[in-house]
């Protein structure tokens, strides 16, 4: 290694630092909504938000957490599967084909 070598390393190594901080901001702590396979939306568990999907079912996102509170189907299960975190889970309504998933920059990042 040469003495011209060195602020090439410290300016990739700089570089790697600024890529990882982004990416981490970018993907900060979400629910991925989709239904009959197609994404409808994802949304930050930062912010208190109520998401109306497709009519069938609603999700609600309250203080930092996510949960269906309403649904047109015949046994509610997807109601009865509780709350989801930053720190993953899944609520699947299987009649609606809806699925809600939990995305954390941690996860995002570590792939």
């Amino acid at each position: 290694m040469k003495i011209r070598d060195i602020p090439i390393i410290l300016l990739t190594f700089v570089l790697a630092v600024i890529a990882y901080f982004a990416t981490l901001a970018e993907n900060a702590d979400k629910v991925k909504v989709s239904a009959d396979g197609a994404v409808i939306g994802e949304y930050s568990l930062d912010k208190d938000k109520t998401v109306d999907i497709n009519g069938t079912n609603v999700l609600v996102i309250k203080d930092g957490k996510a949960f269906m509170q309403e649904a047109d189907c015949p046994d509610k299960l997807c109601i009865k599967q509780g709350t989801i975190d930053a720190n993953g889970g899944s609520i699947i309504c299987l009649p609606n084909k809806v699925v809600v998933e939990s995305k954390s920059g941690a996860d995002a990042v570590s792939r």
